[in-house]
């Protein structure tokens, strides 16, 4: 059995996803706070930089809208959107 370098990927009520490893980030980086932590059933209430809530609630990566992909560079697992086009 492999282990994944990830454990939770997290469904925004923004609509984006995360990874543990995102949320970990944003919350050492200062960029989201923690405003309530519930346990069962999990879920996360984060402020963001811009002063806005965001919920965050556990999904099985198996069940990622399609163009949603989780990539791993270096043990850090990200969800990428592949249907956005980058700006030039």
């Amino acid at each position: 059995m492999v282990a994944l370098p990830f454990e939770t990927v997290f469904e925004g009520s923004d609509g984006r996803y995360y990874t543990d490893w995102q949320v970990s980030q944003r919350l050492r980086d200062g960029e989201w706070a923690v405003c309530m932590y519930q346990r069962a059933p999990h879920r996360q209430l984060v402020e963001t930089a811009d002063d806005a809530l965001l919920l965050l609630t556990p999904t099985d990566p198996d069940e990622l809208p399609d163009g949603l992909e989780i990539r791993v560079i270096e043990r850090r697992a990200r969800v990428v959107d592949t249907r956005r086009v980058p700006p030039r």
